[in-house]
């Protein structure tokens, strides 16, 4: 029987405790997602730092380009990683502290910071934040084999990113509203509050992980992937490239919205003072309600699910269009559709990498779980960031160059459409991509079968593939 401190694919379904352990440190990762996302980039390093919307476009577009470098680079070290600590772990441990020293200068910028300190300092920040980030989601997805059972990892772990983001939003509002007595904090003191939260929760919530959750023991026979084996990756493994290509254009679509929703919700709709209400009711409506999709997975299928989520967050952005000045309670109605759909999109897209790693191990007889979610998290990264500068760069068409000052009727339509039928659009082909995606239960089981075969014969020389079952895979990818 594995050890306390590790364990193997063959392990059984996980407690909730060890789970909510496992996804701690996800809290803390994602709330700092969302000043990097939501805050910095239009409303913070613009309207605040006095950088030009083109300049601070191009400074987080140049970041994402610089991880499709370290991105696959930080998860193929963590693959070929050999250590008592644990392959995993071990980078983990280094990334905590690059990350919370690197956000503390991202976040407090000093006096007449240009785009060079804003460019130098998200790569910092982005180097050590994924040197947690995907180490911790490899380990995820190395923790169960079965089909189901990485669904409910995958919704423990995304669960615990809505958490943070829900946090995101309680901590500066109830230190700044609450014990303050600020009314309407400003970007400056919203960003802060939330950078302190993330200085204090993660070295934290990574201790409890690691004293809870098992690591992983190399499969017997195992081999360690030659460094050409990761980009290997991109040609052979069709149904990864396939859910990789589609979660891009999600995520730009969602990095999109993000540009425009500061914009929309302060100047357009006239409610800065409700800037953390906004953003509290899509931390409550992710949060609670990205459990549901667990089930949903299990009823429908991963690849269904995920579309049906995408679907939702089309609905929630069409709605925003309509809403007028002034109108909180409709807003938050549309921010909750938008919590709940996004619950589905965070969560699906994991668990069925990690199927497609059983796929790739099949054809290639070379286990790449970390090369593999490395790949994921550029595209997420890339995605998002390509977003605020497709985004932005949508907007300035209609007029807006910055600030309330400049803002005309035009401009609030340009606005408006960026956080709404853009978004939308860009959500029609992920969702045609995916409906009939090649790898549903029945077929990972059928892989799965054959990995665990070839496993117990302890990596035997010569056995690379079982044609049968890629075969049966590779006419569906």
């Amino acid at each position: 029987m594995p050890s306390a401190t590790e364990t193997s694919l063959s392990t059984p379904r996980l407690s909730a405790l060890r789970l909510v352990a496992y996804a701690s440190p996800t809290v803390a990762l994602q709330a700092m997602m969302v000043p990097l996302l939501l805050y910095l980039p239009p409303a913070y390093y613009s309207a605040t730092v006095g950088l030009s919307l083109a300049m601070v476009g191009l400074a987080f577009l140049v970041g994402r380009a610089f991880e499709a470098v370290t991105d696959p680079l930080i998860g193929a070290i963590s693959d070929r990683t050999v250590s008592r600590f644990g392959r995993r772990r071990l980078w983990m441990v280094v990334g905590t502290p690059a990350a919370i020293i690197a956000a503390g200068y991202l976040l407090t910028p000093v006096h007449g910071a240009n785009g060079f300190y804003l460019i130098g300092w998200l790569l910092a920040f982005y180097v050590g934040w994924t040197l947690v980030f995907i180490p911790h989601q490899t380990w995820g997805s190395e923790l169960a084999g079965d089909y189901h059972e990485r669904t409910r990892i995958a919704g423990f772990r995304e669960t615990g990113a809505f958490v943070g983001y829900l946090l995101a939003a309680l901590v500066p509002l109830i230190y700044w509203k609450v014990f303050r007595g600020v009314e309407a904090p400003s970007f400056l003191q919203i960003v802060q509050a939330i950078g302190a939260f993330f200085a204090i929760a993660l070295p934290l919530t990574t201790v409890f992980c690691f004293v809870m959750v098992p690591s992983v023991a190399r499969t017997a026979g195992e081999s360690i992937p030659s460094w050409k084996e990761l980009y290997a990756i991109l040609g052979r493994n069709r149904p990864f490239v396939r859910l990789a290509s589609a979660y891009l254009i999600d995520r730009i679509s969602m990095g999109t919205y993000f540009a425009a929703q500061p914009l929309l919700i302060g100047l357009a709709l006239n409610l800065q003072a409700d800037v953390l209400w906004v953003a509290l009711a899509t931390g409550v409506s992710s949060a609670v309600l990205a459990p549901v999709w667990v089930p949903i997975g299990r009823r429908i299928g991963k690849h269904r699910a995920y579309c049906l989520a995408n679907g939702i967050t089309m609905l929630g952005y069409a709605m925003l269009f309509y809403a007028v000045p002034g109108q909180l309670p409709y807003v938050l109605v549309c921010q909750s559709m938008l919590g709940l759909g996004n619950g589905g999109t965070m969560i699906m897209p994991p668990a069925m990498t990690a199927d497609t790693v059983d796929y790739d191990e099949l054809k290639s007889g070379v286990q790449q779980m970390g090369g593999h979610m490395a790949f994921l998290s550029f595209v997420f990264k890339g995605g998002m960031a390509c977003g605020p500068f497709v985004g932005l760069g949508f907007i300035s068409l209609f007029g807006y160059s910055g600030g309330a000052a400049t803002l005309t009727p035009q401009g609030a339509l340009g606005i408006r459409l960026c956080a709404s039928w853009l978004p939308v659009l860009l959500l029609v082909p992920p969702i045609i991509m995916m409906w009939r995606f090649p790898i549903g239960a029945q077929r990972q089981r059928i892989i799965r079968r054959w990995l665990d075969r070839r496993h117990a014969r302890e990596g035997l020389p010569g056995v690379t593939s079982e044609p049968v079952a890629v075969a049966l895979m590779a006419r569906n990818s």
